[in-house]
């Protein structure tokens, strides 16, 4: 609740004044957008009315930049709405004395390769990587982006949906881990069995001994013979893991999280349900709750990471 609280007051004064501002200029954009079309259409009136060419011609160049430039302001407003407000949350949640300054570009992304590392998936034959956050929790650097994963169907002529949501990548920095942990969610195993096969070609193989029954029960966790499960996949982690996912459950939101340790690095994908802090021309964008989710997914990330750092 403390929580809650300091982010609450935070938002009041920080990010709710600059959503009123980015509101302010969506509004105009929009008035200025309904006269772009009581003009447009003006002008096919008065051709249908006067059918001379030329004049319309002479119309249709002035209103035709005015229309450009309108485009221009909208696409601006698209580029620097998400920024401003990524780099206010992330300026609350970098406060904390466990994590280093995080950064964010909005045109950066975690490689296909780095994704693929993971195990957590076999295959992405359509990759989109933006929004790049990258920081360190303690001893741990991290970088973490919103991806959009495809792979041709192997029935249908279309690309299916392999992931799409957060991908997280955290490095323990020690050379002598080996082997690895595969954690995915149960009702999602019927669609990753080529990603069980795989890990399994790793030599990993299903545990179920030191898991928590009501973990087990909703993920099937995979470990190669070299690694301590009880050391790695914790209690208290297993706990903060079913807490997040009950939260979700309970708000009704189809979300679910993945997660892997290959070779000293911990990999984690969180599936989104819908985009977050992405504008919309025709919506107000003033909402604490759409800020305080984004807050949540990654202050949950980095409890996660912060969880298996203290562990390792």
């Amino acid at each position: 609740m403390r929580a809650y609280h300091d982010f609450r007051l935070f938002y009041n004064q920080s990010i709710h004044p600059e959503l009123l501002h980015l509101e302010q200029r969506r509004r105009r954009l929009v008035r200025l957008l309904g006269l772009s079309v009581l003009l447009l259409v003006g002008t096919i009136l008065v051709q249908i009315f006067i059918q001379i060419f030329i004049i319309t011609l002479f119309l249709l160049i002035p209103l035709g930049l005015w229309m450009a430039y309108i485009a221009f302001r909208i696409q601006v407003y698209y580029q620097e709405f998400k920024p401003r407000v990524v780099g206010l949350v992330l300026d609350f949640i970098d406060n904390d004395i466990n994590y280093g300054t995080f950064r964010y570009d909005a045109k950066g992304g975690i490689p296909k390769a780095k994704f693929l590392a993971g195990k957590i998936f076999t295959r992405a034959d359509d990759y989109a990587a933006e929004d790049l956050i990258t920081g360190q929790v303690r001893e741990m650097p991290f970088e973490l982006c919103e991806l959009r994963v495809r792979e041709f169907s192997a029935v249908r002529s279309r690309l299916d949906y392999v992931f799409r949501g957060v991908f997280l990548i955290g490095d323990f920095l020690r050379i002598d881990m080996t082997g690895g942990i595969l954690m995915l969610p149960d009702e999602y195993r019927k669609y990753l069995s080529r990603s069980e096969r795989a890990f399994h070609l790793l030599g990993g193989r299903r545990v179920r001994n030191n898991l928590l029954p009501e973990f087990e029960a909703f993920f099937d966790t995979y470990a190669t013979p070299n690694v301590r499960i009880k050391e790695v996949l914790s209690e208290d982690l297993q706990r903060g893991i079913l807490k997040f996912r009950q939260h979700f459950q309970e708000s009704n939101r189809a979300k679910e999280i993945y997660l892997s340790i290959i070779d000293g690095k911990i990999y984690i994908a969180l599936t989104q349900d819908k985009d977050l802090l992405e504008p919309s021309l025709f919506q107000n964008t003033v909402s604490f709750d759409v800020v305080q989710e984004f807050y949540y997914d990654i202050g949950m990330l980095m409890g996660i990471l912060h969880e298996v750092d203290v562990m390792n």
